[in-house]
C-alpha cells in the first residue's frame, strides 16, 4: 500500500484549514446549484411544435411526477435513479422500480461514469456504487466524503475530509470497493478534486496552498499504483476547483473565471483564458467546452478550447444551464425549456429542442438518445445527426 502520511497541524493551520474548506464548499455548492438546478413537474409534455422537426424529434416514452419526486430524480443508463435520504431506487424510463438499496444519508448527491453510479453523503461517511443491474458494494469511510471520480477502467478515487487533515484521496477498485491505497498532503494543501488523466495511467489532484501570502492552486499527480510523479504549483492567485484535460491529453486548471492551461514537463502554465463568467466545463473525445459569460449577468455561450487556449466563437444558449453531459465528440446540456446538444468536433449545436417545460436534467443514453427530466416528468429524446 503506497500511503503520503500526514503530520499534526497546529490551531493556525486548522483554522485555516476550516476557512479554505468553507470557501471551497461555498464555491462547489454555487456550481452545483448551478449545474443540478430543479423545477416543479406537473405533466409530461412533448415538444413543442414550433421547433423544426429534424431538431425536435422524441418518443413516448417516460411517466410524469410530482415535484418532489422530480427533485429527485437522476438519469442513469436506460432508466433513472431516485434518490432520497434513506432510499436509492433504479428505475425504468416508464418508472417501474428496478431494484432499490435502503441507505442512511444526511446530505445525499451522485457522480456517475458510464454504467456506474456512486451515491455519496456530503456530510457523512457512507456510500453505496451501482449499474443497472444491482449494487456492486456499499460502505463506510473515515472521513467526511466531499467528491469522487471514476477512471475508465476499475478504480474509483473518493476525497474524504478527516478530522485534522487537509484532506486524503482513497483508491479504490471499483467492482469491489476493495482499498488499494490512501494518499495524504500534510504539506502541500487543502483538497478539492481528483481527476483520472484520459489514459488511466494517472491521477491528477487539485490542491489549494494557503501557507503564503496568497492561495495558490497546486497539482499534484500520481502514477496509479500511487506513487508521486509530478508537481505544479502556478503563480496564479484564486481557487481552482475543477481540471479537465484537452485534446491533447494535457490538463487545464479552471475556476469561475478562469482557464490555466498547464503542462507538468515546464514549470510555467502553457496559458491562461479570463472570462467573466465561468458556468461549466466538460471534455470531450474532441475538444473541452465551456458554458461562459462575457458579461456576469446575462446570457451565456458555448465555447470549444484548443490546446493553445484560444477559444472558438460562442454559440448563445440561455442564461441559465443544467449540468453538461457528455458522449464521445456530443455535450448536452438544458437553459430554461431547451435541451441543446453540441458536436464539439464540428462546433456546431445539432440539437435545439422547446420542451415547453423546466429542464431539470440531461444524460445520454448513446449518441442516438437522451434522458430528460423536465419539470413536467421523465421523456426519452432522439438526437438526428446531419
Amino acid at each position: 500500500m503506497v500511503t503520503h502520511q500526514r503530520s499534526a497541524q497546529n490551531p493556525h493551520k486548522r483554522s485555516k484549514a476550516s476557512l479554505i474548506i468553507l470557501i471551497m464548499l461555498a464555491f462547489l455548492l454555487l456550481i452545483a446549484a448551478v449545474m443540478m438546478a430543479m423545477s416543479i413537474p406537473e405533466e409530461t409534455v412533448l415538444p413543442d411544435t414550433t421547433v423544426p422537426a429534424e431538431t425536435a424529434a422524441a418518443s413516448n416514452l417516460g411517466f410524469t411526477c410530482d415535484s418532489v419526486e422530480a427533485q429527485k430524480l437522476f438519469p442513469f443508463g436506460q432508466g433513472v435513479v431516485k434518490l432520497t435520504n434513506n432510499r436509492l431506487a433504479y428505475l425504468t424510463i416508464e418508472g417501474t422500480e428496478v431494484f432499490a438499496e435502503e441507505i442512511d444519508m444526511a446530505s445525499p448527491y451522485v457522480v456517475l461514469s458510464g454504467k456506474r453510479l456512486i451515491a455519496c453523503d456530503r456530510e457523512g461517511t457512507s456510500y453505496v456504487v451501482i449499474n443497472e443491474e444491482g449494487v456492486l458494494f456499499k460502505g463506510n469511510r473515515e472521513g467526511r466524503l466531499v467528491g469522487a471520480s471514476f477512471a475508465a477502467d476499475q478504480t474509483l478515487a473518493l476525497i474524504e475530509d478527516r478530522h485534522n487533515s487537509t484532506g486524503v484521496v482513497a483508491i479504490l477498485d471499483a467492482l469491489t470497493g476493495q482499498l488499494k491505497y490512501e494518499c495524504f498532503f500534510p504539506e502541500s494543501g487543502y483538497v478539492l478534486s481528483v481527476r483520472f488523466t484520459p489514459d488511466n495511467k494517472a491521477f491528477d489532484v487539485v490542491l489549494v496552498n494557503t501557507d503564503g501570502a496568497k492561495a495558490e492552486p497546486l497539482l499534484k499527480r500520481f502514477s496509479i499504483a500511487g506513487e508521486p510523479s509530478g508537481q505544479r504549483i502556478l503563480d496564479v492567485e484564486g481557487i481552482y476547483p475543477l481540471v479537465i484535460y484537452d485534446s491533447a491529453g494535457q490538463p487545464v486548471l479552471c475556476s469561475d473565471t478562469q482557464l490555466v492551461g498547464v503542462n507538468y514537463e515546464q514549470d510555467d502554465y502553457r496559458f491562461v483564458v479570463d472570462l467573466p463568467r465561468i458556468e461549466a466545463v466538460a471534455e470531450t473525445s474532441a475538444e473541452p467546452v465551456v458554458l461562459a459569460g462575457e458579461r456576469l449577468g446575462g446570457k451565456l455561450g458555448i465555447y470549444s478550447l484548443d490546446t493553445a487556449g484560444k477559444l472558438s466563437s460562442p454559440l448563445d444558449v440561455g442564461d441559465q444551464v443544467t449540468a453538461m453531459t457528455v458522449s464521445g465528440q456530443y455535450v448536452a446540456f438544458g437553459s430554461g425549456t431547451h435541451v441543446y446538444v453540441y458536436d464539439a468536433k464540428s462546433r456546431q449545436m445539432i440539437l435545439d429542442s422547446n420542451l415547453a417545460a423546466e429542464i431539470v436534467r440531461v444524460d445520454f443514453v448513446d449518441d442516438h438518445l437522451l434522458t430528460v427530466v423536465t419539470g413536467t416528468g421523465v421523456l426519452r429524446l432522439t438526437v438526428e445527426h446531419p
